[in-house]
């Protein structure tokens, strides 16, 4: 392992350079997606944890072998890091929304009458699908396609969208944006606790929501963490 990072450090770098690290900030509530570019000991002094402890708690549960998705993406090439989104992230969305919106829809079937909060929960994720649809399409047609296009060596005169700067700006909103819409959804369900009265759908739905969650951890704090800084 290469030396040991500290608490002055970002929370981006312990994420993108300790393997394991996300589990234990995801645990905190540690925000290390839109704001890794913040020090471990800025957000433990606004959260009241003990930096050194954290730290120390991050270190001691890195594992020997862990999974795919806590590699470091760091030093990958460019273009890998936008297939390693498109391919993994954008699947992950494009993959479970549709089942979502199934699970939830029969979900209020069953348990609409007696819990009516549920139809918010549909609202927001009807919301939540819009945003990250409109996202990724934006993305893709200006910031990553600007990438592709500096890797492949067309010259800056010869492209015709804008220059990356603006362009960061306005993802990185719509990552809050996205962040703000997904922890109402947590709210909504109660931190994703299964009710003692849930059926096997409204756990499989829980249990879904709670993964995308996660999934859109990892892919904001691998844009505004790694790839975007690369792009300036």
């Amino acid at each position: 392992m290469e030396d040991k990072l500290n608490s002055n450090n970002t929370i981006g770098t312990l994420v993108n350079k300790i393997p394991g690290s996300s589990t234990v900030l995801e645990e905190l509530g540690v925000d290390y997606y839109c704001r890794g570019d913040s020090s471990l000991a800025e957000v433990c002094t606004e959260t009241g944890f003990d930096p050194d402890e954290v730290l120390q708690g991050i270190y001691n549960i890195t594992p020997e072998i862990f999974p795919r998705q806590e590699r470091d993406l760091s030093k990958a090439p460019t273009h890998r890091l936008l297939d390693h989104v498109t391919e993994e992230h954008y699947g992950f969305v494009l993959g479970p929304a549709p089942l979502l919106t199934r699970l939830i829809k029969q979900v209020i079937t069953r348990h609409g009458k007696s819990h009516p909060d549920l139809i918010e929960l549909e609202n927001l994720f009807a919301l939540l699908c819009e945003e990250l649809g409109r996202h990724m399409l934006e993305e893709e047609k200006t910031l990553y396609k600007l990438v592709r296009q500096f890797e492949l060596g067309v010259e800056a005169k010869n492209m015709d969208i804008v220059l990356p700067e603006g362009q960061i700006i306005f993802l990185k909103q719509d990552h809050w944006d996205i962040i703000n819409l997904i922890e109402k959804i947590r709210k909504q369900t109660n931190g994703y606790v299964v009710p003692e009265y849930a059926c096997p759908t409204y756990r499989l739905m829980l249990r879904k929501l709670k993964q995308l969650e996660l999934d859109l951890h990892r892919h904001i704090h691998e844009e505004n963490n790694i790839i975007y800084p690369r792009v300036l």
